[in-house]
């Protein structure tokens, strides 16, 4: 269960670090019109993601008011993933600024549920352990890891989806990309089991 908990945190963190790699570049070409760092319009998108990101937030805490009302858990962590991903896959074919509160509210959802889900699946797994600190302690390289990974490999992956979709921004193909990746983490969260396997009898 810890495994299965950790492949979808891998698809979740690496997704949201291309999203806090990518953004400012991706919104500067898509609304700004600009790729060149230099031209004030791009310092222009810069400022607007601190907006956007603050949309987030928003999305964040009311989903977060929502989440509780799942009354299985597994649903709610799946949809929020997805609803996630549909905001990322958005965000590159949005021209007015403005707009793009709708996918970053969305993206917020997924926030929510990544923050919160994973460490009840994997404490509800764990109740009775006395190793449950030094297991949520490993569990933290499920968040830094894939953070890790997304970083090294962003070039390359960069690469092949302009290759893949050249008439989406070579930016925005990532935010395209952290997407497809919360998609799939959000099928990969109905293979993980809920049996206290890991707890100590």
């Amino acid at each position: 269960m810890f495994l299965q908990v950790g492949v979808v945190q891998f698809f979740c963190w690496a997704a949201f670090m291309f999203m806090w790699t990518y953004t400012n570049g991706s919104i500067a070409d898509t609304v700004w019109n600009t790729t060149n760092p230099h031209d004030p319009a791009y310092q222009d998108a810069g400022n607007w993601v601190g907006t956007v990101f603050a949309v987030q937030a928003v999305g964040s805490v009311l989903w977060a008011v929502v989440l509780p009302f799942f009354k299985n858990i597994k649903v709610g962590y799946a949809l929020s993933l997805v609803i996630g991903g549909i905001g990322f896959a958005m965000v590159p074919f949005v021209t007015d600024k403005y707009m793009l509160f709708l996918p970053y509210f969305l993206i917020g959802c997924a926030w929510a549920a990544m923050l919160a889900m994973p460490f009840t699946l994997v404490t509800n797994a764990l109740e009775g352990s006395k190793r449950m600190g030094t297991y949520l302690g490993l569990f933290n390289c499920t968040i830094c890891i894939p953070q890790i990974i997304a970083a090294v490999a962003g070039g390359a992956l960069m690469i092949f989806m302009h290759n893949l979709l050249p008439t989406v921004s070579e930016q925005g193909n990532m935010l395209l990309l952290a997407g497809i990746f919360l998609i799939i983490g959000a099928v990969c969260v109905f293979f993980i089991s809920q049996r206290k396997h890991l707890a100590e009898k």
